[in-house]
Parts: structure tokens; sequence; C-alpha cells
């Protein structure tokens, strides 16, 4: 690397750039690993509409087909938890500019109820592919130092996680992997983060919530709003773009305020 001199620096220093233009993927090429819905149909549509090219990739072929002829993308269907089908996948598409990954599940139960096929199903779903995607992707998406790698992980990876423990447990190894990959991908011009989502209402949300439920979570967050799947997919393309072009090993948490609100109600003191 060379040490620009001072003069250089400080003429960047002083420059008023376009910040549109940094908000404009066009030409640059990403992969959105569980793009076929919800969080992972919202960043392929946003993608898209900045400039990029999409390859949603599902692994159900209905879903991953129907978001690409929204956006006039590729698609392919694979199981990212699958070592030969993601090494086969990264060989297939070549070089690209980045990937989003918003793959990951909770299963419900106490940790003394947990099974140990439950465990690794977790580490599977939330971990293990992830670390597949750095293997397979990180050597990829270095391209002219805008290579990114970004990631869903949790708020219950930030903090407790009753009743799906093991998924809390890997959404913390998930955060931990950010930023280790950060460290040693930097030098290559990879930037590594994550998005840890609080409570978001996703369709699947919407079928087993009644209305005191939706009460109690929109009460629960200083914005007084639920969160939705778009919002988690703005975040994201932040910190895709070249907008957060100096940022990374960072978690963004996306959650209306909820984890920072002091639980209890103070209003009467």
């Amino acid at each position: 690397m060379t040490t620009p001199t001072h003069s250089e620096l400080d003429t960047e220093c002083n420059r008023v750039p376009d910040y549109r233009s940094l908000l404009d993927l066009s030409g640059r090429r990403y992969i959105v690993l569980g793009g076929g819905q919800g969080m992972g149909r919202q960043i392929s549509h946003a993608l898209a509409q900045v400039g990029a090219q999409v390859v949603v990739v599902d692994s159900d072929s209905v879903r991953a087909d129907q978001v690409s002829a929204e956006i006039g993308a590729e698609s392919a269907v694979v199981d990212a938890t699958d070592d030969t089908q993601m090494s086969s996948l990264a060989t297939s598409v070549g070089d690209v500019d980045g990937v989003v990954d918003v793959i990951g599940m909770a299963r419900y139960a106490s940790l003394v109820d947990t099974t140990d096929e439950t465990w690794l199903w977790e580490y599977d779903i939330v971990l293990r592919h992830a670390a597949l995607v750095v293997r397979h992707f990180g050597p990829r998406v270095g391209n002219g130092g805008v290579g990114s790698l970004t990631f869903v992980s949790s708020v219950s990876g930030t903090g407790s996680s009753p009743q799906h423990g093991a998924y809390g447990v890997f959404k913390a190894g998930l955060l931990s992997l950010v930023r280790t990959a950060a460290v040693e991908l930097g030098p290559a011009g990879v930037r590594v983060n994550a998005v840890a989502p609080g409570f978001v209402f996703t369709p699947r949300i919407s079928e087993a919530m009644d209305d005191a439920g939706i009460s109690r979570a929109i009460e629960s967050s200083p914005l007084q709003r639920l969160t939705f799947p778009s919002d988690v997919a703005s975040a994201l393309l932040f910190l895709v773009s070249d907008l957060s072009r100096s940022v990374t090993g960072h978690t963004l948490v996306v959650d209306a305020g909820a984890t920072v609100k002091y639980p209890y109600d103070m209003s009467g003191f």
C-alpha cells in the first residue's frame, strides 16, 4: 500500500462527493441468499432499484423464480448449508461484488428442552452456512476495493434469547464471524457487516399474532412503530453501498429502539 501525500489527503478531506452516487450500484453484481421471500425479497428489490444486477438464491425454486421475475434478475436454487452446493454456486456465478445473506430461522423451546437435533439444525441454518459464504465468496468479492459480505443476525445474538436459545447462541456466533472476517478480508478491500433486527412484522408473524400482540409490540419500542422487512432491507442497502465505505466489522441494530428502552414504565415517577 502506498501512503498518500499530505497534499493528497488535504484534497480528499475537503472534497465534497456526490452523495447520491454513493448509493448507485450500477454495473455491480450481488448474490442474495434467501432472496425468495421476506427480507430477502426486499433487499433483492432494493439492490435492483439502485442499478445492481442480482442473483436471487433460494432453496425453493418457485420462490427464487418469482422474485427474479419481479426484478428481471437471475435465479439459482441452492441449499446454503451444503458445502458442495455453495462451492458450485461460487464457481458458476464467478466474480461478484458482494453477497447479502438473510438466511436464518428459530425453533422455539427452553434450553433444557432443546434437543441435539435442534442444536445441529440451528447451527447449520444460522452459522455454518454463513461460514461457507466467507469461505467460498470471501476471495471473490474484493473487486476494486468495493466488495462486501453482509449478513442478517438478530438482537437474539446481542442479548438473551429465552425459548430460542440455540438460535441466539449461533446468531451471537455470527456476529463474531463478522468481526473476524472483517479483519481478515479487509486488506483485500472486502467489508463485512451485519444487521441485527428485533421483532420484524413478516407475513408469518402476521398469521401468528393477534391484535393485542401487535399493540404490545408497537408499545415496546420508543418509535412506537413496527419494523417491517423493508426497514431491514434499507439498513442492508446502506451497508452494501459506498455510503458505508468506511464501515466494517459492524452490526447495525434495526428494532425501532426496542432494545435500548428501559424495561419499566417510569412515566408515573
